[in-house]
This record gives C-alpha cells, structure tokens and sequence, in this order.
C-alpha cells in the first residue's frame, strides 16, 4: 500500500457550534468551513475532539458531513470521527459519516480496553476491522493515547493496514524517537500527520505527510509556512518553534481541548459558540492568558484585538 495524500498537506480540525441552550448551528459551522477553505486548507477532520465528537448525536454527525461535503464541493479530504466505546455505536457513527457523504473516517480505539495490561491485538485491530467493514470508507487512524489510554503501537499499526483502507495517521504521542521510528517505518505507506512542535522541522525531513492545523490554522493564509523551514535562516526557524510552543500552551492548557480553541475563534470573531456539557468555559484569568498569547504573536491585531477585548 502506497501513501495517497499529496505531500505536505495541512488538514484542519473545526469546532462544532452549539448555541446557548446547546443545539447545533449548522449555518455558523458552514461559515467555519468556509472560513478554512478561503485560507487554504487541504482537507478536513471534523466531528472529532475539537469538534466535541463525544456530544454529537448521529444526526448531527450526518449534518457535519454533509454541510462540509457540500462547502468543499467533494474536492478535499474529510474525515469524520466515528469512535465510541462499543462497537455498535462506533459503527451507528460511522455509517452517519458515511450517509452524509463522508470522504473518510477517522478512528480511535475505545478507551475501556486497557487496565491490568496493554490492549490487546483482537480488541485494537478487530475494531477498526468493523468499522471498516460496515462502511468500506478510507480511515485516518487516530493515536491519543493520552485520551484513551491505548498506545497503538508500530505493530499494531501494521496489522491494521493489513486489514483497512489506511490513508494517514493522526498521532498525538509526544515522545519524540516513538513519532520518529513512526515516520522512519511507515513514511512510504501512509500519511504520517505530526504535530507542529520543535521536532516537526526533523520529522518532514524523514518524511512526514504534513500535519493537523488546530494552531496553525489560526494564522490564516500563512498557516503553511512551517513547509518554508528548508529555505529559513536558524533565527526563523526559532522563532516559529517558540510561537507555536506558546500558543500550543495556551490552547492544550487552558481548560479541556477544545475549550480554548472555541475561545480563539470567537475572539477572532467567527461564530465558534458554546460548549456543550461536560465541558466548561475558560476562567477569566485563563482568557487574559487566551488573549495575551494571541496578541503577542500578531493573531489578535487591530478591530479583532479591540473586540476580543470587550
């Protein structure tokens, strides 16, 4: 199996907008979409965590895709989440991605299935295998061991290639020679998606795909200048690193993810809305912390400052 994403591509994961009493609000998300396709994006992950997958009925699953297929006109890429800790309702959420005309899929493993041991090979594989088979959609395969305590590891990773139509892999382990070895092994068969740290300058070098865009989305048209590194002076390069560390701070830090993402974008004035239970607005202190970031690295300039500052 070969890699079939263009090289460095830019993947972005939107927010659901929910409305003060909790409902989805379809004509906001369109125009988040729309917001992303006019800076450039190149493809989509969506109903995921940034999305709030966990408090998304299947009908809204099935609008978020359809209304996403629509807006991007079936060109891009977009995956939709469909994870769930039994199999039967992983796959009532895949098969809503899959009747609003989802691209693809993306897939966790369920989280219960760790606990005296490492999870193991039937409960891993065997459930993307399902999913697979009660959909036949290409699947982006989603590692978040921090999320749901299950590592997959690089065999593991292989044994469901064998069996599923892999496109990338999402891996948001933060050991830097695991990622590596990710990239070194698997480069030539799918799209490696990394994060957009101090290592990403190596790992495209190695041969990633590209990457998920949850902070660099937030600069808009220039939020593909990470590929610029080969053709960077040292000082740029440490300049970038240091600016996406800060802001990756205060977006995985301050409060739960996607508390802090929904706070920038309503900040910069897209209707990114509330958040539904269990999740919880950021405090004030946390906000001005939001805001002092944004500000300081030129994301929050002009009317959009003066009015995230109201």
């Amino acid at each position: 199996m070969a890699r079939k994403l263009p090289p460095k591509i830019r993947i972005s994961a939107p927010v659901t907008p929910f409305g003060e009493k909790g409902e989805f609000l379809p004509d906001a998300y369109a125009e988040i979409i729309r917001w992303h396709l006019k800076h450039g994006t190149r493809g989509f992950l969506v109903a995921a965590d940034n999305g709030e997958h966990w408090a998304l009925s299947p009908k809204e699953i099935r609008q978020i895709s359809e209304i996403t297929m629509r807006e991007s006109k079936g060109k891009l890429p977009v995956y939709v989440g469909a994870w769930a800790i039994t199999e039967r309702e992983a796959i009532e959420r895949a098969a809503a991605a899959a009747e609003g005309g989802a691209y693809g899929l993306c897939v966790k493993p369920q989280h219960y299935v760790h606990s005296w041991t490492d999870a193991t090979e039937q409960d891993v594989v065997g459930r993307f295998e399902a999913i697979y088979k009660a959909t036949r959609l290409p699947m982006m395969v989603y590692n978040s061991p921090n999320r749901t305590g299950v590592n997959i590891t690089h065999d593991l990773l292989r044994k469901i290639i064998d069996v599923v139509d892999v496109d990338c892999l999402k891996d948001t382990s933060y050991e830097p020679a695991f990622i590596s070895q990710r990239v070194l092994q698997f480069h030539d068969k799918v799209s490696v998606l990394v994060n957009t740290n101090a290592f990403f300058f190596s790992n495209m070098m190695l041969g990633a795909g590209g990457f998920i865009g949850s902070q660099a989305d937030l600069f808009g048209d220039q939020a593909d200048r990470f590929y610029d590194f080969e053709t960077m002076t040292e000082a740029e390069r440490r300049e970038i690193v240091v600016c996406y560390n800060e802001i990756a701070e205060a977006t995985n830090r301050l409060g739960t993810i996607p508390t802090s993402y929904k706070a920038m974008w309503n900040m910069m004035g897209l209707p990114a809305g509330h958040l539904r239970d269990p999740l919880k607005p950021l405090s004030p202190e946390q906000t001005e912390k939001l805001r002092a970031t944004l500000t300081k690295w030129g994301i929050l300039k002009g009317d959009v400052a003066r009015r995230a500052a109201e």
